[in-house]
């Protein structure tokens, strides 16, 4: 039995970009480098920040259109190419000329557009589980009919609303498997997360997705790129995002953790933070295809 979610969600700042609000948060050393992280799809910027919190870098997690605090976009901007000018808007506004990006699962997706587009803005990316092939349609039953039109309102509201603690949990335990579920994400708050306008937002991404993704270019060769998979990654299939990835840019460095499900910077947050900590001094030193050192 699912008893009602009580738990309160992490408040941050918030900016406003035109009409648009964007909520953020931020941790780290405020006189580090400065490094934006996106959450994936159904997330919020607390579920991303929590591996990399209090580190050397200035961490600074917006909640993306749609999710948590922050407004959603218009429809048509709600796919990775949209997000993309949603997210060069929100680093002129917040006045960060050049960063590290690290982003999980379908995050990655704009991040890629980002770079592609604008790589003056892009020092080097962080790909964690990503989603950036364009894929096979999935049933995703309750999404869809959630997306459908004349009854998916009332489904999103009156249905998949109340059991969000049902839903959430459930799609959290799809992510970690075969891991266990680690309990600072079992703490999420999911009234928060699972949400009517979060649910369009996730169904009107998803439907974006795959046009947009075949219209990413080849990206910048000098940009490092360093990627964390999970072998046993059952929501992205590895072996696929990274071959296509691979085809858009030479040198891309890829670190895949045995036995590992879609949340490898929960389970080996140390990983994580050392890639990114690599990514960062590869950058600094200009070295665009340095061998990486496996972490013990």
């Amino acid at each position: 039995m699912f008893t009602k979610q009580l738990i309160q969600p992490r408040s941050g700042t918030t900016r406003l970009l035109g009409d648009q609000q964007i909520h953020i948060l931020e941790s780290g050393s405020q006189n580090g480098s400065p490094v934006v992280l996106l959450h994936g799809c159904g997330s919020l910027a607390e579920e991303v920040l929590i591996p990399f919190e209090n580190g050397e870098f200035r961490l600074i997690a917006p909640d993306r259109p749609g999710y948590g605090f922050s407004t959603s976009l218009p429809t048509a901007d709600r796919g990775p190419l949209g997000q993309s000018f949603w997210l060069e808007r929100f680093l002129d506004a917040s006045g960060l000329a050049s960063v590290w990006i690290v982003a999980h699962s379908i995050g990655s997706a704009s991040a890629l557009h980002l770079a592609a587009r604008r790589p003056d803005l892009v020092k080097a990316l962080l790909l964690i589980s990503p989603c950036c092939s364009p894929v096979r349609a999935k049933p995703l039953i309750v999404l869809r009919a959630a997306s459908a039109p004349l009854v998916g309102g009332l489904i999103r509201r009156h249905v998949i609303s109340r059991l969000a603690t049902f839903f959430l949990d459930r799609g959290l335990r799809a992510s970690s498997f075969p891991d266990t579920l680690p309990p600072h994400l079992a703490a999420l708050p999911a009234s928060h997360m699972v949400n009517p306008i979060a649910i369009e937002t996730m169904a009107d991404e998803l439907r974006a997705f795959n046009r947009d993704m075949a219209l990413l270019p080849n990206l910048p060769a000098d940009m490092p790129i360093h990627v964390l998979f999970g072998s046993e990654d059952h929501i992205v299939d590895p072996a696929v995002h990274i071959d296509w990835l691979r085809q858009r840019h030479p040198a891309i460095v890829v670190k895949l953790l045995d036995g590992v499900g879609h949340l490898p910077h929960h389970v080996a947050p140390s990983v994580a933070q050392r890639m990114l900590s690599d990514l960062a001094r590869t950058r600094a030193l200009q070295i665009t295809e340095q061998p990486f050192t496996d972490v013990a």
